[in-house]
């Protein structure tokens, strides 16, 4: 009985880890309702930790339930997002300054290349290419923090992926230039520069949803 516990326990998260990857890739988009025979098909799982992997992500949201019509990918209001901003705006300048004072150089040398790296934003996935790139240049900053509360708050609840909804039109090439500022002031070691880069940035893509609200 026990193996059996466990073995459904690492299938549950089996589970929930690909269908966040679906989420958070867009390969399963905002409002599109999760058809549990299609996903279990796809998975080759029964309905059971498919179910319990929604009441996970449920908790993250990244999925919505609605009475009697079933689960949905969480589609976010401009208000949630703007709430989500607002958020970011307390707590990655923070990050990124501490970054600056506490990155090693092997870190900073990582980010250096996840700019340098930075693939071309202009085809038809350019998008999806620009979030992933997004989420691992936000992400490796909060790491570098040294702050395992703060890392830990921007992950569990996917405040950066779930900010870059609705972000169709967002402007790829100003957003790597501010990645850019910020990167650098990082490595080389400017805390208050890296703060405010950081400020600026969050803070802009906060005005461009409330321009979008209008």
């Amino acid at each position: 009985m026990k193996s059996y516990k466990i073995e459904t326990a690492d299938l549950v998260e089996k589970v929930y880890s690909e269908i966040k990857e679906m989420i958070l890739k867009r390969e399963l988009v905002p409002g599109q309702k999760l058809v549990q025979e299609e996903i279990a098909g796809r998975l080759g799982v029964s309905r059971t930790p498919l179910l319990a992997a929604f009441s996970k992500l449920e908790k993250e949201y990244l999925v919505e339930s609605i009475p009697r019509r079933g689960f949905y990918v969480n589609e976010l209001s401009m208000e949630d997002k703007l709430y989500l901003f607002d958020i970011r705006l307390r707590l990655e300048p923070l990050g990124a300054m501490r970054a600056a004072e506490l990155g090693s150089p092997s870190e900073k040398k990582d980010l250096e290349k996840i700019i340098s790296k930075a693939p071309d934003f202009n085809g038809p996935d350019g998008k999806i290419k620009f979030f992933d790139h997004d989420f691992k240049f936000h992400s490796s900053i909060m790491i570098m923090s040294r702050n395992p509360m703060l890392t830990k708050m921007i992950a569990s609840y996917n405040i950066i992926s779930l900010s870059n909804q609705h972000e169709d039109d967002i402007d790829c090439s100003v957003s790597l230039v501010h990645h850019k500022e910020i990167a650098e002031a990082i490595i080389k070691g400017n805390a208050e520069q890296a703060e405010k880069a950081m400020e600026d940035h969050i803070r802009k893509g906060m005005n461009r949803i409330r321009e979008h609200s209008r």
